[in-house]
């Protein structure tokens, strides 16, 4: 597989910046190679993500991330990344937009470290780790992303406890096929629950020509 060099890079994630509406700034570039450089570092022992190479995770990581900043742009108050893991979607929206606040949740030491490590080489005021549990939390969130979490089902009773009274999960997701399952489980589960809705939302993620990509968005009392 093509491995881009750096400059290549750097022109990959100026188009997916200004695909999804971010202005890409040198230090916006900048950061993300930085990011992209120390995952791979980290990932020679830690297997964070499943490839080592540059192309993939700049798509399938970093751009796809990036997909959902439509959805949240707006957003004032910290946003939630459940299970964090190698930092994604949460390290490249923060880096994006720094206007942003993002709180990264992981319980797995080593992956918790990552992300830690990977906030104090970037610098990023707007970032945290959050070393626990999801479900050992304290305070409610109006915002939590997951990527990569689980089914749909399962993403709701683990993050419910914890949203505000007026909350958005935001999920992403790939085939059409699979979402409707996973959203029949769902509807089976909550049918009892008032003001749950919940829609789907097609991304087109640049490069990424070969797979169907989609966000879920679970409102309760929109």
């Amino acid at each position: 597989m093509h491995n881009p060099g750096t400059e290549e890079r750097r022109d990959m994630l100026e188009r997916g910046l200004r695909t999804f509406g971010i202005e890409p700034t040198d230090r916006a570039l900048g950061l993300l190679c930085l990011f992209i450089d120390e995952l791979l570092l980290w990932n020679r022992k830690m297997n964070l993500v499943g490839t080592s190479e540059v192309r993939e995770i700049v798509v399938r990581h970093v751009l796809d991330s990036l997909s959902v900043y439509p959805f949240i742009k707006k957003v004032k108050e910290p946003i939630l990344d459940v299970g964090a893991g190698a930092g994604f979607p949460s390290l490249p929206l923060a880096i994006a937009d720094e206007s942003l606040t993002l709180r990264g949740v992981e319980r797995r030491k080593k992956r918790a470290a990552f992300l830690n490590n990977a906030a104090v080489i970037l610098r990023l005021a707007n970032f945290s780790v959050l070393e626990c549990d999801v479900r050992d939390l304290e305070g409610r969130y109006r915002v939590v992303l997951a990527r990569g979490v689980g089914e749909l089902l399962y993403l709701y009773g683990l993050v419910r406890g914890i949203l505000e009274e007026k909350a958005m999960i935001i999920a992403f997701k790939g085939k059409m096929s699979e979402i409707e399952k996973e959203v029949g489980k769902l509807k089976v589960a909550v049918r009892l629950d008032k003001g749950v809705n919940l829609h789907i939302q097609k991304v087109d993620v640049p490069y990424l020509d070969d797979e169907e990509r989609n966000i879920v968005i679970i409102e309760t009392n929109p």
